[in-house]
């Protein structure tokens, strides 16, 4: 398999000798018929460490299939291995192990009831360089903290975690409207109340104001990262800086600390309004956030000078 890429390197395992060397001739029969081992699936090397196959291959000398796949510490550099080898057992202490195994996350479970390359390749839309805050990090963390907290989402508001910004462009007031549009193409088959309840949440998060049952958790959800420690706090507002950087220089004609400085002014305009609220949490399996959320609104206000 020839791959493009400057930062691909190729880690086949050469046969032990040719007399015992598998031959390959380019049949489909040939692949590996692991379903897991799709496009976007997150693996876990015995090791420890954590990787994510890109697809199957050959590797163009012998025809030999091939697993392509990146480590998260550094995604930008492709690694191939012989599939029949990323799959083997490894001896280990404990026991046989194998080389690689997948590591579908369990707060995912509640989107069983769709195909997991389907949850894998929504999750791909939010990979895209531009995005900073609204990115993949941000829907795994919606799902891992409905279950740490013990909250078992139902399809509509699993498939509204997933789907709410799917499609995001910075500064546009379509966001919401396209992302809920999307929800019908990602479960086609499913139940029509179950898409329309699921798409009403999705555009409830445009203004964070709940107008179906279900729709307060995912708010709730959605609005957790206002509660992080003051230092992710600080983190997640420069992300969003850098998500809407190009786009406020086009608009204002600033540059440098003055173009931060206006992007400040209006972070902290936007979340004094949302702290006028009485509840910016509105379930009570979020109630304990309440207090971190406003104190980092408070903070960030004050730092800034106040509002203008």
């Amino acid at each position: 398999m020839a791959i493009r890429n400057a930062g691909c390197r190729t880690m086949t395992q050469p046969p032990a000798s040719q007399s015992d060397a598998p031959v390959f001739h380019g049949d489909p029969a040939e692949l590996p018929a692991d379903p897991n081992l799709i496009a976007g699936m997150p693996y876990r090397h015995y090791k420890g460490g954590a990787y994510t196959a890109v697809g199957i291959g050959r590797f163009e000398a012998d025809l030999a299939p091939v697993v392509v796949y990146r480590a998260m510490r550094d995604p930008a550099l492709l690694w191939v291995r012989r599939a029949d080898v990323f799959s083997e057992p490894v001896a280990t202490p404990q026991g046989e192990v194998p080389r690689f195994a997948p590591d579908w996350p369990a707060a995912l479970a509640c989107l069983d009831f769709l195909p997991r390359q389907v949850v894998l390749d929504v999750l791909a839309l939010h990979d895209t360089p531009y995005r900073h805050y609204h990115d993949r990090r941000h829907i795994l963390e919606m799902f891992d903290a409905a279950h740490a907290r013990g909250i078992a989402l139902d399809r509509a508001q699993a498939l509204a975690v997933l789907c709410h910004d799917a499609v995001y462009v910075a500064g546009s007031g379509h966001n919401e409207a396209a992302s809920a549009a999307l929800i019908e193409t990602v479960a086609p088959g499913e139940d029509r109340a179950v898409l329309d309840r699921a798409a009403r949440i999705v555009l409830d998060t445009q203004g964070h104001r709940p107008s179906i049952e279900g729709a307060e958790t995912v708010l709730d959800l959605d609005l957790l990262r206002l509660a992080a420690p003051p230092d992710v706090f600080d983190a997640h507002s420069l992300d969003v800086f850098a998500e809407n950087r190009a786009l406020l220089a086009a608009r204002t004609g600033l540059q440098g600390e003055a173009l931060q400085a206006e992007f400040m002014r209006r972070r902290v305009a936007f979340l004094h309004k949302l702290a006028q609220r009485p509840q910016l949490f509105l379930t009570d399996a979020f109630a304990d956030c309440e207090a971190p959320a406003r104190a980092n609104i408070a903070r960030i206000v004050g730092a800034v000078g106040g509002l203008p």
